[in-house]
């Protein structure tokens, strides 16, 4: 992947699995055919949440009421999907990301990774109720006072995962410029 994205500070679980040094990496279309069926849905239906909310915005104030409705509805089946993903996650491969954006993430381990590897990862955005499955390399490995930062680039991401990791980083940097707002504003809390 050679196009670069900024990248937020922000914690989210992922699973790393490091392949082997003879690993050939997929191509998209194997990428799409190898891509579990729950990491499927959550992509067609945030997908369709994208295009809804665009449509609910443009009705305006007099159909609030089924505007509240939709979005339940929408918050229910989250809720379903959040659960169907939780059980993709795989305890001994568990890590949080320090940094995330639409080009790459790092993370944190305990013992350092040679640059190069590659990794297959599955990134689980709870805030946007989806997943992202898709494999990485290791470009750095840096010591830090609590093991060692592994900063990764995707290499095999789909277009469509790509943009929801940067609608994602940008929600996120939206946040944390409100709290930064109001802490100035109130600087006592």
């Amino acid at each position: 992947m050679s196009e670069q994205f900024f990248s937020v500070e922000h914690g989210i679980p992922l699973n790393v699995e490091p392949l082997p040094a003879d690993f050939v990496l997929p191509t998209l279309e194997a990428l799409e055919q190898e891509l579990p069926a729950p990491f499927r849905i959550a992509g067609a239906i945030t997908h369709v949440d994208v295009g809804t909310a665009r449509q609910l915005r443009s009705m305006g104030e007099e159909f609030g009421v089924l505007v509240e409705v939709i979005n339940q509805q929408s918050a229910k089946i989250n809720l379903l999907l959040g659960y169907l993903l939780s059980q993709m996650d795989e305890p001994s491969q568990r890590r949080i990301t320090s940094r995330f954006g639409g080009s790459g993430m790092s993370f944190h381990d305990t013992n350092p990774w040679p640059p190069g590897s590659l990794l297959r990862i599955k990134l689980f955005l709870e805030d946007e109720a989806s997943a992202i499955y898709c494999y990485g390399r290791i470009v750095a490995c840096h010591p830090v006072p609590t093991g060692y930062q592994l900063d990764v680039e995707y290499v095999r991401l789909r277009h469509d995962d790509q943009e929801l990791l940067v609608r994602a980083s940008l929600h996120v940097q939206s946040r944390q410029l409100k709290l930064r707002a109001e802490q100035r504003a109130n600087p006592t809390k």
